[in-house]
């Protein structure tokens, strides 16, 4: 298996410690298997600050670790404070990035140091996680022909019998991950484009930012 490297968006507050600090965490023996690895967790959270409702952070943050409140195992009151208060930031600053003008988002995915390939695979199933959270509300988006349109490949990426069928019908996955990493930026900024189309509400003030 080719080694694999991560990609990291330049913007992000914390710094390359910290970073790695919480994608090493997300790994852990503290974790179980079903926790979101680090891009994971930035497909789920772009998803949740682009859709129709953003949700509190009580409603999201569990959702991090895998079902069935599985909870970490953090060695202190400490850590799990310190530890959240990175998932925080990192929410915090990528819903800096998708509002400034321009856009500054830069989808946080793996590179495969052999090939210099973008794994997105993770980060858009992180995505699709974020849409299950409100499946209800999201709905509408599916719904719509071009709403459909600009989702579709995101959750192709994501799903593994699209993705047999992809290779089935002759298309190097491998290319059509590079590929999709190359346009999320633009597709996620449509994406965001279309919510607020279809729904032009004042947007609430966000919830994300919790401790200093």
């Amino acid at each position: 298996m080719a080694s694999k490297g991560f990609a990291k968006t330049t913007v992000a507050p914390l710094s390359e410690a910290e970073l790695d600090e919480l994608a090493e965490f997300l790994t852990s023996d503290a974790v179980s298997d079903e926790c979101m690895d680090l891009s994971m967790l930035h497909g789920f959270q772009t998803a949740l600050l682009i859709g129709p409702e953003e949700p509190l952070p009580d409603a999201w943050l569990p959702q991090v670790w895998g079902e069935a409140d599985q909870k970490p195992r953090f060695a202190s009151t400490a850590q799990q404070t310190h530890i959240e208060d990175l998932i925080l930031r990192l929410y915090n600053q990528l819903a800096d990035e998708l509002t400034s003008e321009p856009p500054t988002f830069t989808p946080m995915v793996y590179v495969d140091e052999e090939t210099g390939r973008d794994i997105v695979q993770q980060w858009c199933y992180g995505f699709m996680l974020g849409t299950a959270l409100d499946q209800e509300a999201w709905q509408s988006m599916f719904d719509d022909e071009d709403g459909a349109q600009l989702l579709a490949p995101i959750f192709d990426c994501a799903d593994e019998e699209a993705r047999e069928e992809i290779a089935a019908e002759g298309e190097d996955l491998t290319e059509f991950e590079h590929e999709l990493a190359s346009i999320l930026p633009e597709a996620i900024s449509e994406i965001r484009s279309w919510w607020h189309a279809s729904q032009p509400v004042a947007p609430a003030p966000r919830q994300g930012r919790r401790r200093h």
